[in-house]
């Protein structure tokens, strides 16, 4: 950064030369037009207040995501894929320890059978001890078969019930809260610096302010993860500006959610495409970039 410097630290400086004399000549008749004594400082012009000098209102959001649950479906190409490897691994895999285990215990009773019948002749052993071999075999497969797994979807799924975490289970679920207002109501929790608190223990003190005691999160860091600025209508800038909205990425943990009735009216625990339904396009542009979401349709503005 430059910084300004009086006539006479300048004329201290330069060596003496014919070039010092003639530049020291110049420097003074363009000082003295302009009004400026030899020894006074030069000042930048300032117009307005810069960003530093500005009264900015900091604030702590929570971004709160609930992971996937299960795997994400999969497509065709995807099926066929999983396959072919499942066929590859079957067909190079080593002998595993239950088929030598049946080994072994088809030797067992293939011994046992001749102890107790010495009569009978070798082949015939054979095909009783292989026969108790598959007969364990052919119960497992049964088994097997009337295996069901559980369903993909849940009855929260059905019902779309928003406030589940029971839903939407192989994909990632977020947190928004609702204001008591008309306009940007819908947003992720978030609250005032005060005092001399960190940024991240206002995001924790709000957290537990507005959704209760009983959830629990994991913070992924003791910085924010992102930053959303925005400025007040001129009539609402008598104290700040704007907002500096400090984001926090956390993971949700356990608990439910106790909401804080006297700040907010309601809470939903939304996908990224269901999340276009509820805050403005802005604030909405702002979460893709930062969490990745999917874009809005018709959106055209470039993604930095």
């Amino acid at each position: 950064m430059a910084t300004s410097q009086c006539y006479s630290c300048i004329s201290r400086r330069l060596k003496p030369s014919p070039l010092r004399a003639a530049f020291m000549g110049i420097l003074g008749n363009r000082l003295s037009t302009t009004g400026l004594k030899s020894n006074q400082q030069l000042q930048p012009k300032v117009k307005g207040k810069s960003s530093l000098q500005q009264n900015w209102r900091l604030v702590s959001a929570i971004c709160v995501e609930r992971l996937p649950v299960i795997s994400s479906s999969t497509n065709s190409l995807e099926t066929r894929v999983q396959e072919l490897f499942n066929t590859i691994e079957e067909e190079k895999s080593v002998i595993s320890d239950y088929e030598i285990d049946l080994k072994n215990r088809k030797a067992a009773s293939l011994d046992r059978l001749k102890a107790l019948d010495s009569g009978m002749k070798s082949k015939e052993l054979q095909e009783l001890a292989r026969e108790e071999i598959e007969s364990e075999l052919q119960e497992l497969e049964e088994e097997a078969k009337s295996f069901q797994a559980a369903s993909r979807t849940t009855q929260a799924d059905e019902e779309d019930d928003r406030k589940s975490l029971d839903r939407k289970l192989a994909e990632s679920l977020y947190l928004l809260v609702k204001k008591s207002r008309h306009q940007h109501a819908w947003q992720m929790p978030q609250g005032q610096h005060e005092g001399e608190e960190s940024l991240r223990q206002t995001a924790e003190r709000e957290l537990k302010e507005e959704c209760g005691e009983q959830l629990t999160v994991k913070f992924l860091s003791n910085a924010p993860s992102a930053l959303y600025t925005y400025k007040f209508h001129k009539d609402y800038q008598s104290d700040h500006v704007g907002a500096k909205v400090f984001f926090y990425k956390t993971f949700y943990n356990e608990g439910q959610i106790v909401l804080n009735t006297e700040e907010l009216e309601d809470y939903a625990w939304v996908t990224g495409q269901e999340m276009q339904d509820y805050v403005t396009p802005e604030y909405y542009r702002f979460l893709s970039k930062f969490l990745y979401l999917p874009r809005r349709e018709n959106d055209t503005e470039l993604i930095d």
